[in-house]
């Protein structure tokens, strides 16, 4: 049996309905699914964006239309692209499991002559969100080469499909078109490595170019951006049928948190906000309301500045030593394509700072923007972090064809008495010294532990009764397993706060 399918014809929107159609007729054997493409007025309207011309669904009338008149049998759009209220009898039979929903800035490897030089960069988006956000962050994220030396930015309208905007950070010095950098979506990109032909095409275009993978809490992307929404008519069960096991009920639960931020601001291209889930449950909200009013929230969970707890942090009960690192060790930086610095700390007790310079091709990736802001002002390039989610919030960007993250030879830069990572070559370039309990500790009843490490050293040094009588919270990953198995022994259990 052979079913259509509905898609747009530029080259990401072939790829991922090709996806789509894979996965169908996997998981349907016997089924055969043949593409349709529609051209949309998002897709003719290129001379100016989107934000700027009246009116809706620019990628979504030509399909509904054709689903509608039963031209089709069923279609596939970027979830992004939908407008909060559908047409009847449309129902939405299926959305697969999310892809990352990161924005990620392609540029060319010439940026770092630039900001030496403290010319000009060109980044070229359309997006109100992203105009709004991302200037912001850039100024701290770029590396820099002079002390308060800013990175000058200077943003340019751009349109068309991926494979368009991304050559015009290939265009030749001196035209009018050249760009520096050009900010996308990452599913899309990935996406791309899936089909043949995009995949080809793509490879050509990342020739020559660095990435920075936008971080999600100072920059959370479109509502539902990385989720597909395939589409359907109600009263056509056998398709429903078939669609159905490509459902992913997390992904759904995720964008509707996100899109719920678009009833209450108003939906459309034209907003200047971000919404982001994760999968702990924590949404990063930022942008602009109509009024100008500026937001700034994390939802789902408190974090530690909008309670009454007291940060412990390692610097309240340590003292930190340099540990020099030995040839072998020196070796293995020198030669490691790719390497994760835990907190800033790692990196500035490196006696050899030009090991992780931003003039070399090394990739460089960090626990949170703070390490990133540091680490950016001495001139490293940083490609992504984690937004403060611990090491095991890598795992998600491991496996992508975008970023090719090594399965061997990942370098680990923390201190030392962090314990081994699977998958990476652990190296402590400084250690901790006891100093004193802090009197913080001793006279607040709410603590909150940053990391694993302040909180076992005082577990190990004071009664367990002092713990029992305070309530406790801590940030995600290893910090909070060592912070759980501890404080089960006496009954109590901690929260999990947001760590950014």
């Amino acid at each position: 049996m052979t079913f259509k399918l509905g898609t747009r014809k530029s080259l990401l929107a072939i790829a991922q309905s090709s996806w789509v159609a894979r996965e169908v007729e996997r998981l349907n054997p016997g089924v055969r699914v043949e593409l349709v493409g529609i051209e949309t007025k998002g897709d003719v309207i290129l001379d100016k964006p989107l934000s700027q011309i009246e009116g809706k669904e620019f990628f979504t009338a030509e399909l509904d239309h054709a689903l509608l008149k039963g031209e089709v049998d069923f279609t596939v759009h970027s979830m992004k692209d939908l407008a909060l209220e559908r047409p009847s009898p449309l129902v939405l039979a299926a959305v697969p499991k999310r892809e990352l929903q990161h924005d990620v800035i392609l540029f060319h490897e010439s940026v770092i002559d630039r900001l030496m030089q403290n010319l000009p960069i060109r980044i070229g988006t359309s997006s109100p969100r992203r105009l709004t956000l991302i200037p912001g962050f850039l100024k701290s994220a770029l590396p820099r080469f002079s002390p308060n030396q800013e990175p000058t930015l200077q943003f340019v309208e751009i349109r068309g499909n991926v494979n368009t905007r991304l050559s015009r950070v290939h265009e030749p010095e001196g035209s009018g078109r050249k760009l520096d950098g050009v900010v996308l979506a990452f599913a899309g990109l990935e996406r791309l490595t899936l089909d043949e032909a995009g995949s080809k095409e793509l490879r050509r275009l990342l020739e020559n170019t660095r990435k920075l993978v936008l971080p999600l809490k100072p920059c959370p992307s479109a509502p539902a951006q990385g989720a597909l929404a395939i589409e359907s008519r109600s009263d056509t069960p056998r398709v429903l049928q078939i669609l159905k096991p490509l459902h992913h009920e997390a992904t759904l639960q995720g964008v509707k948190a996100e899109r719920e931020i678009l009833h209450e601001w108003g939906g459309g291209c034209h907003q200047k906000l971000g919404a982001s889930a994760l999968p702990s449950g924590v949404l990063f909200v930022q942008g602009q309301k109509p009024n100008g009013e500026w937001v700034h929230e994390t939802r789902g969970a408190p974090t530690p500045e909008a309670t009454d707890f007291v940060k412990i942090e390692a610097s309240d009960v340590f003292d930190f030593k340099a540990e020099p690192l030995d040839q072998e060790a020196r070796s293995t930086i020198q030669s490691a394509s790719f390497v994760f610095i835990a907190h800033s700390r790692a990196h500035e007790f490196l006696s050899d700072q030009t090991l992780v310079h931003s003039e070399s091709k090394k990739r460089i990736w960090v626990s949170g923007t703070k390490s990133w802001f540091k680490l950016s002002a001495k001139g490293v390039w940083v490609e992504g972090s984690l937004d403060g989610q611990g090491f095991e919030a890598l795992d998600p960007f491991r496996g992508k064809n975008l970023l090719q993250i090594p399965s061997e030879g990942l370098v680990f830069l923390s201190h030392r008495e962090s314990p081994e990572t699977k998958g990476a070559k652990l190296l402590g370039t400084y250690s901790h010294e006891f100093r004193s309990v802090p009197e913080k500790f001793m006279k607040s009843e709410s603590i909150y532990w940053s990391s694993g490490l302040p909180f076992h050293a005082l577990w190990s040094t004071l009664q367990p009764e002092i713990f029992a009588k305070k309530k406790h919270a801590c940030g995600p990953g290893r910090t909070a397993q060592v912070v759980r198995e501890k404080l089960a022994s006496i009954g109590l259990s901690p929260t999990v706060l947001s760590m950014e």
